[in-house]
């Protein structure tokens, strides 16, 4: 009998898309011994509200206790300063990061954390990743790393080129570069044992982006309509 992995995923105490996806995901998987450790959600009070929303963000709104129970996930409040002794008590095989803000040095130092970017590492580093790669007309991507205290950095695991298409609009491109996050993260547990050695990602070449200012935003479905025309499979 095949052991079943320990995974350990971190995420926050409120209905969040990605982290429900990641659960299906896992669950589809056969996957058993998995434990959602949920940090405080706080509420920004000044959020920066972008022209073009590309997240995908309509959870199922079920508190995530009950929705982990209804999956058979164990589950258990944390905090940023808690996480790393819940993290060791619990030996996990695979910790990945379904939902978080920037964890402490501690934890990315004393685990092996499993993340994944809207974009190709190290080329497209920092927010909005999929919108300056549209404005920049670089191929977009995604890229599964292990996090360590530089910022979109780490130790790559895999990278997938997002396939755009004639009939592709900005959303429908958005939410293809948003599933195969998904994919890639869950298969992640199954890609890493097969490596034995995982390549740097950390480069003074390319600055990490801030949230793309408005002013050129408002040009992104033009930017869009040029970037799909580039590199467009028929």
């Amino acid at each position: 009998m095949i052991r079943q992995p320990k995974i350990a995923v971190i995420s926050y105490n409120t209905p969040h898309r990605k982290t429900q996806d990641v659960l299906h995901g896992l669950k589809a998987k056969g996957y058993q011994n998995v434990k959602i450790f949920a940090l405080p959600f706080v509420q920004r009070e000044n959020p920066f509200t972008p022209i073009y929303q590309h997240r995908p963000s309509k959870a199922i709104q079920i508190v995530p206790i009950i929705f982990c129970e209804n999956f058979n996930y164990d589950f258990e409040l944390t905090t940023a300063e808690t996480l790393n002794n819940q993290l060791i008590n619990y030996k996990a095989d695979f910790v990945i990061i379904a939902g978080a803000g920037l964890l402490p040095d501690e934890l990315v130092e004393n685990h092996k954390i499993i993340n994944t970017h809207p974009g190709f590492l190290p080329l497209t580093r920092g927010l909005d990743s999929l919108k300056w790669a549209i404005t920049k007309g670089v191929e977009i991507g995604v890229t599964t790393h292990f996090v360590d205290t530089e910022a979109d950095a780490g130790f790559l695991i895999e990278q997938q080129y997002v396939p755009v298409y004639t009939n592709d609009t900005f959303h429908s491109l958005a939410y293809r570069q948003y599933e195969i996050e998904i994919e890639m993260l869950v298969n992640s547990i199954e890609l890493i044992p097969t490596f034995s050695e995982f390549k740097s990602l950390s480069s003074n070449e390319f600055e990490a982006s801030r949230r793309m200012p408005k002013t050129i935003e408002e040009n992104l479905m033009q930017a869009f309509e040029v970037y799909k025309e580039k590199y467009k499979t028929v």
